[in-house]
């Protein structure tokens, strides 16, 4: 069993695991790719760096970890389960811990295409535990493919029986309605009421979009986890969140979207954990 599993590999994650390792503790960090920071182009507000680009940064801090010996697990957290202690479930196995560091970033998948957000709120959904209850035995329509959407899609057929998964041209185990031409248009007035793949048109009284991985604030409210009126996981000074043993910091929190706030927030939290499992031990 791990000290801390920490779900992702942005600036945060790196950074609580780097301070775990250097407090001799064993921290495992799982992340799906390296976070928002790769996609910057330059780096200039951080110090002691110059013109580098986020990719280079990210993969630094990447180097280090690895060099301190931190564990790093490339996978998609499917679940997470709360007993005496946490157990993650991952496209790459299973994984338990005493206490977890959420640093998932901020970001969400949506469809590329124009009329992608014209219907977020009104029939368009990123949460199927959120929001699934408002489509109680209604047309509903799943866009994605892969454990992300199949746990959605899990979760959605309790609420009804007429579900059409688009899955974008991927392909799913999941035996349902499937349409695997890509979604070209959202049609509506004030709310949504068709999605067009291909060159049929589906009537549907709502769609969630489980395009990719799970996002933070997904995970957090299948957890239990107290979030803000945005989304964002809400925690006190020290990272802590609602529920014990649990921690957050960098996006997934919101506040200053920066690379030195969520370095901040790592180590912040990466400290807050260690008298955490040193009174679980007395």
């Amino acid at each position: 069993m791990y000290d801390t599993i920490i779900i992702g590999r942005g600036p945060a994650g790196i950074s609580c695991g780097v301070y775990l390792k250097r407090f001799n503790l064993n921290p495992l960090i799982i992340a799906y790719d390296n976070g928002a920071l790769k996609d910057a182009h330059f780096i200039d507000n951080y110090y002691g760096v110059s013109h580098l680009s986020g990719n280079d940064l990210a993969l630094s801090g990447i180097r280090q970890a690895k060099e301190l010996g931190v564990s790093m697990v490339d996978a998609e957290v499917i679940s997470i389960e709360m007993l005496d202690h946490f157990y993650v479930k991952t496209t790459s196995g299973d994984y338990e811990a005493k206490t977890l560091f959420l640093a998932m970033g901020k970001k969400r998948n949506t469809l590329k295409i124009k009329s992608a957000n014209l219907f977020d709120g009104h029939g368009v959904s990123y949460c199927a535990i959120c929001d699934g209850f408002f489509f109680k035995n209604k047309k509903i329509g799943l866009a994605g493919a892969g454990p992300f959407m199949e746990s959605e899609y899990n979760v959605l057929k309790n609420f009804s029986k007429d579900i059409t998964i688009f899955t974008e041209g991927e392909e799913t185990k999941i035996n349902a309605n499937i349409v695997k031409d890509k979604i070209k248009e959202l049609k509506g007035d004030s709310n949504l009421k068709a999605v067009v793949a291909g060159d049929k048109e589906y009537l549907l009284d709502g769609l969630f979009i489980a395009l990719g991985t799970q996002s933070g604030m997904s995970l957090a409210y299948h957890m239990g986890l107290a979030l803000d009126d945005k989304g964002y996981i809400i925690v006190d000074s020290n990272m802590q969140t609602n529920i014990a043993h649990i921690y957050a910091g960098g996006d997934v929190v919101g506040g200053l979207l920066q690379v030195s706030k969520a370095v901040s927030d790592g180590a912040i939290a990466a400290l807050k954990i260690k008298e955490d499992l040193a009174s679980m031990s007395k």
